[in-house]
């Protein structure tokens, strides 16, 4: 698939699969489009599913120094405009979702429907000391004592944040599978970096009430780790007029890996009923 030179700044590789309604799916926080593969692969048998590395992250280099999450909607809107399509419904995870979120309020007609995944809006929702903008000190300590790889496959295969326990406990080759597949196109330690300033630098809570897009809210009733998505969810839910919230039971923050079919199911459903 190709790389395409963007205008607002980024050289994106992307690709397209199926045919039918469109749907971009935005990855969480250093990950690539590899991250949806095998697991949302089978979403373009019934829409025109369309994936990307975003800015920093695998295939994609991005001309500025500095990303922000208003940035990385920008590219998926000229994304869109490179591919010719007027409107999509965005499903993004995490990060993904506060992306999704920014396309939703700055370019409202360009969006068919909102899914945020194990999202949030922001700091203010955020518990404790993880509501102060800027680099998170908790995330520098865990990189500075344990290094780059050895702290993201900690927190992506090692500790309930990614996979329940129960989960890992039965399928130790699967998440050595998700790990593997998705690590070589990970962000690197200097543009994870800038994807997290990024992250933790964006706040959109206060603009929840002007999202004029139908609005599902996905979230595994286990996530209530360190920045709690559970609560983020329900504040999500209580500020977006006519937001959908459902709950994936005996699932973390990802679902889209440990219950694939399901979450798969839910996308779908959700989009049939959009039109």
């Amino acid at each position: 698939m190709p790389n395409v030179n963007l205008p607002s700044g980024v050289n994106m590789y992307y690709e397209t699969h199926g045919q039918g309604e469109p749907l971009v799916l935005i990855p969480s926080t250093g990950f690539s489009a590899e991250a949806w593969k095998p697991s949302q692969l089978p979403l373009a048998q019934s829409t025109h599913l369309i994936i990307h590395d975003p800015r920093g992250c695998g295939r994609s280099v991005a001309t500025q120094q500095v990303y922000t999450i208003n940035q990385m909607a920008n590219d998926i809107v000229a994304l869109l405009d490179h591919l010719k399509i007027p409107s999509a419904h965005l499903c993004g995870h995490s990060m993904g979702g506060r992306i999704a979120l920014e396309m939703a309020l700055n370019f409202p007609g360009r969006v068919k429907s909102l899914i945020m995944a194990a999202s949030g809006s922001g700091q203010v929702p955020r518990p404790g000391p993880d509501c102060v903008p800027g680099l998170p000190h908790w995330l520098v300590i865990r990189l500075v004592e344990k290094g780059f790889e050895k702290a993201l496959r900690e927190e992506y295969c090692d500790t309930s944040a990614f996979f329940t326990d129960d989960y890992r406990k039965k399928n130790p080759d699967k998440i050595e599978a998700f790990f593997q597949s998705v690590w070589p196109t990970h962000a690197k330690l200097s543009e994870y970096i800038h994807l997290i300033i990024a992250r933790h630098n964006w706040e959109a809570t206060h603009r929840l009430g002007d999202v004029k897009v139908p609005t599902l809210i996905l979230i595994g009733d286990n996530d209530s780790g360190r920045s709690n998505h559970l609560a983020q969810a329900e504040s999500i839910k209580n500020r977006i007029p006519g937001a959908e919230l459902k709950l994936l039971k005996g699932q973390s923050h990802g679902f889209f890996w440990q219950a694939p079919e399901q979450t798969n199911d839910m996308i779908l459903n959700w989009i049939k009923r959009q039109n």
